[in-house]
Order: C-alpha cells, then sequence, then structure tokens
C-alpha cells in the first residue's frame, strides 16, 4: 500500500521556511486543510478550537451560524483541552490561495496571535502531493483504505479547480507520513471532537506507558537498594578491610564518603557502571547510592508531570485542579517535555539494570 508523506520543508505565507521535520519532533504535529478561500465552512473549525480551549479569553458557548445550534463546554475541561491545543499539538493550515484572502481567514480566526503556520497553495501542488485533490463519495471506503490512501475510481472524484479536500492529519515523526483524522467538513460537521479525541488519546497513551515506566523503576530501586544493603553488611565492609592493601584503603579515605558521593553526583549514570563501580567495593557503594538517587529524582520529575494517570472509575479522566495546580508551579509540560523525561528515565532505568548485572543482584 501507498504511503502519502508530507514534504520536510514548505513556505508559510509570510515566506518563512518550515522545517516540518524539526516541528513533527517537537510536537503532535497537525495540519488542517481549508477548502478554499471562500468557503464559509472552514474556519469555523479554526474559530471552534479557539472556544475550545486555544484561546485564552475564548467565550463560553459557541453559535454555529448555520444550524444555529449552541455548545456549551464545561469549564473544568478547558484546561487539558489547552493542554493539548497549545503544548502538545502545533498546527500548519494549508489553503489555496489568493495570499490576501488567506491571511485574512488568519485574522479573522484570531490566528495571526499564534505562531501556527500557514501555507498557501496556490498552484494546489502541496495537495496534490498529499492527495488531497480528491473526495471521497462512497459508503464502501474504509479507514484502512483511507489512511494509507488506497482507492480506486470508484470511491474518488477530482476536486474542483482551485479546492483542497478538508481534512485533518497527523504528521509522524521520523517518517513524515501523514495518518488521517478526519475527513470532510460541512456544517456542524467540524471534525474537532475527532481531534481533540486524537489528541487526548495521544497524551493518554504517553502517560500510561509512563505510568508502567515508573513501576518498572520502583522495582529496580527496589533491588539496588537490596544490592547496597549487601555491600555495606558488616560481613562485606570486614572483608573490604582485611582483603584490600593497607595502602589502597588509604588512598581511597583520604576524602570522606560525602565528598565522593558528591562528586560522583557529576559523573553520567554510565559512567558509574563503567568506572566507579569497578574500582572498590566502597567507590561501588558510594555509585550505587548516587544510581538510586538519580533514578528517583527522575521518577519524581516524570510522576509530576502525568496529568491523566492513574486513571479509575471515579477518576476517568485528570483533575481540573491537578492541571491548574501544575500550571502555577510551572510543571505543566508538553508531549514533548515529557516524553524527553521519559527517554531520561528509560535511560536511567536501563543503566541500574546493568549495574544490578554487575553486581549479581537477583
Amino acid at each position: 500500500m501507498d504511503t502519502t508523506l508530507f514534504p520536510k520543508t514548505v513556505v508559510d505565507i509570510d515566506g518563512r521556511s518550515v522545517d516540518v521535520d524539526v516541528l513533527a519532533k517537537r510536537y503532535v504535529l497537525i495540519f488542517i486543510t481549508l477548502k478554499a478561500t471562500w468557503c464559509p465552512v472552514c474556519p469555523q473549525l479554526l474559530l471552534i478550537l479557539n472556544f475550545h480551549g486555544l484561546k485564552d479569553d475564548c467565550q463560553t458557548s459557541f453559535c454555529d451560524p448555520f444550524d444555529r445550534s449552541i455548545t456549551k463546554i464545561p469549564q473544568e475541561e478547558i484546561p487539558f483541552n489547552r493542554l493539548l491545543l497549545r503544548q502538545d499539538a502545533f498546527f500548519i493550515i494549508i489553503c489555496p490561495g489568493p495570499v490576501e484572502k488567506v491571511r485574512q481567514i488568519q485574522n479573522d480566526c484570531n490566528f495571526s496571535n499564534f505562531p501556527y503556520h500557514f501555507v498557501v497553495d496556490e498552484d494546489l501542488s502541496l495537495a496534490t502531493s498529499i492527495n488531497l485533490r480528491y473526495f471521497f463519495f462512497s459508503n464502501d471506503v474504509s479507514l484502512n483504505m483511507i489512511t494509507n490512501y488506497s482507492f480506486d475510481t470508484q470511491h474518488y472524484q477530482r476536486m474542483s479547480r482551485n479546492e483542497i479536500w478538508p481534512c485533518i492529519a497527523h504528521i509522524i515523526p521520523e517518517t513524515l507520513a501523514v495518518r488521517p483524522v478526519f475527513f470532510g467538513r460541512g456544517p456542524g460537521f467540524y471534525g474537532y471532537r475527532d481531534l481533540l479525541t486524537y489528541l487526548r488519546e495521544y497524551r493518554i497513551q504517553v502517560e500510561d506507558n509512563a505510568g508502567k515506566l515508573i513501576l518498572k523503576a520502583k522495582k529496580v530501586e527496589t533491588r539496588l537498594r537490596k544490592s547496597i544493603l549487601t555491600e555495606n553488611s558488616v560481613e562485606n565492609v570486614q572483608q573490604m578491610q582485611t582483603d584490600q592493601p593497607q595502602q589502597e584503603t588509604h588512598r581511597e579515605q583520604i576524602f570522606p564518603i560525602e565528598l565522593l558521593s558528591s562528586i560522583f553526583e557529576y559523573l553520567e549514570p554510565i559512567e558509574i557502571v563503567k568506572s566507579v563501580t569497578a574500582t572498590s567495593r566502597l567507590w561501588r557503594a558510594i555509585g550505587l547510592e548516587v544510581i538510586v538517587v538519580n533514578l528517583k529524582r527522575e521518577m519524581k520529575i516524570v510522576s509530576e508531570s502525568l496529568v491523566t494517570y492513574p486513571r479509575t472509575a471515579n477518576n476517568p479522566m485528570p483533575y481540573f485542579s491537578r492541571i491548574v495546580m501544575l500550571k502555577q508551579m510551572n510543571k505543566l509540560v508538553g508531549i514533548y517535555e515529557l516524553e524527553q523525561q521519559i527517554n531520561y528515565l528509560i535511560k536511567i532505568v536501563e543503566i541500574s539494570q546493568r549495574l544490578l548485572v554487575y553486581c549479581n543482584v537477583d
């Protein structure tokens, strides 16, 4: 099956080159296509995203201009939506020209106040490259076919001249593969619910993995502490004193143990495994304690960044108060920073496991 890839770079409405690859690694990079500048429906999606938390001073209700329906959002949902839309996600908005009309949409929808990129696809080359010059009209089109853009002529038809098929999609990091979130757009049919659900589930998946990692790290910590107790046992201390040459013992004790511990804290954990623990029992015991300190610190950092974990039957979604508290403490982080924290904890856990093997701890 064919896989549609987004270009590595695009040029935005202000003539700036946009490094798509970098953005895709730092955010859940979402592109939204607008059918045409004359379409009255497509800008409503941007206004609805403002209403759901993208904008700070958003109104408490939204009136659909087409069917006059009123949508209200519970105020306790807005902080989480804002985290998803402003810190986890980043947007590229694609629309056919002319430039002045696209800029008018940008201004009218309050998107000129955000760092998001508007791309004017006047010759529709970008839309063509990502297979959005067609619309799908058959009920037989499956999600798998849509995801992989695998169609035959009975399922699609070319869009009219100067139009792009409305779509919301995620640009996957590393590969820049396009993963559709929602196709089509019409009055009362905007796709914002699917987008929020996608971002929410993405965040939940990352946090669930973080929760499992923390549990694993706690087990490793328990084994490390067992090893520390073994190293500090009376028998080992006596053995260390009798087995080591007097000169070596004297050389180790030039520095107080507390000072050695402080020095080791400045070493990379892998260096503790490679060098420190191989020097002597005393250094190994101190190295183990430093690794435990590092492990506990990284577990704390990751656990304090989670807003959806753990979940229970009584708490299926994150607490409103927790998100507000983390923001006040300047600890509310986006998905990229959270994944960086998780990756470092993974590194510490792997190093700790190597150390346990070296120390022969069950």
